[in-house]
């Protein structure tokens, strides 16, 4: 009886206890992590465009930067600070764009400043060469008679891709005008300069 009193004396503590854990297989380094850091980007910029600036197929936001109405100009800044800032002067704001050119292997990069004068739309193209903003073109102005809401304000040229074809608004002398002039919508052939 002594020994069947031990037996069960045995198994009674080696059923006491908490029950053995099962093994939770690893898969990896074989260190779980408890923690994972998770890091948030900022938000995009309000009014902020993304393109492949650069050519590289890898895509990079710009946006409107500032607006120092005191002194008149336009910052246009980049994702990540990653290249020099553009400056608009004489303009209180800008609207950003991208324009895709056939045989050019980049996106560009159209902005459209707002003036003291709100009759003009005045646009800016510049291109991404060597890490530096650079003008394709001059800046050039339609005046808003001629509907620049509605109409593509340069182009490539078809028969030429090294130069674009531009519009922009003149004034002209109109006799039969009841102001006794209008602005004229006129488009010119033109190199890029980038």
């Amino acid at each position: 009886m002594k020994p069947l009193c031990a037996l069960l004396f045995l198994l009674i503590i080696s059923s006491c206890g908490s029950p053995a854990k099962k093994q939770n297989k690893i898969i990896g380094d074989g260190v779980p992590a408890d923690n994972e850091v998770v890091i948030k980007k900022p938000p995009r910029p309000e009014g902020a465009i993304v393109a492949n600036f650069n050519g590289d197929s890898v895509p990079f936001y710009s946006y409107v930067k500032n607006v120092d109405t005191v002194k008149a100009i336009t910052t246009i800044a980049f994702e990540g600070n990653q290249f020099p800032e553009i400056n608009i002067p004489k303009s209180y704001g800008a609207v950003l764009d991208t324009l895709q050119f056939k045989g050019i292997d980049r996106d560009l990069l159209l902005a459209t400043a707002k003036l003291k004068d709100t009759s003009f739309n005045k646009y800016f193209l510049y291109k991404l060469h060597n890490n530096q903003w650079k003008p394709v073109v001059n800046g050039f102005a339609i005046h808003k008679s001629n509907r620049p809401d509605t109409l593509r304000p340069i182009r490539i040229a078809p028969k030429d891709s090294t130069k674009v074809i531009r519009y922009y608004s003149v004034f002209d002398l109109d006799k039969n005008s009841e102001t006794g002039y209008r602005w004229k919508l006129l488009r010119e052939t033109i190199p890029m300069e980038n």
